[in-house]
């Protein structure tokens, strides 16, 4: 970080990622607005939040399908239920 550097920075991936409390959003919304070293920062780590954020709501997506979706009947061993692997509903 060079000296002229803003020690707010930091907080720019968390912004994105949403990680802050609700307070924490606001001042650091406000605060970015008129910092170009967060400015900068934010531009430079969207593409990588952005994928992030993809990623996590396919990950939510996939854990709540499987433990939403009703049992199957096994047409290979029996006619039981069969639940899907690692769901605890």
């Amino acid at each position: 970080m060079s000296e002229d550097a803003c020690p707010h920075i930091v907080s720019a991936g968390s912004y994105l990622l949403e990680m802050l409390t609700p307070e924490e959003t606001a001042e650091f919304r406000l605060h970015s607005s008129q910092c170009v070293h967060c400015q900068r920062e934010i531009v430079a780590l969207l593409p990588g939040a952005m994928f992030l954020q993809e990623l996590r709501a396919d990950i939510l997506s996939t854990n709540q399908r499987r433990c939403t979706d009703r049992p199957l009947l096994s047409t290979v061993v029996s006619r039981e239920p069969h639940w899907v692997p690692g769901c605890r509903a």
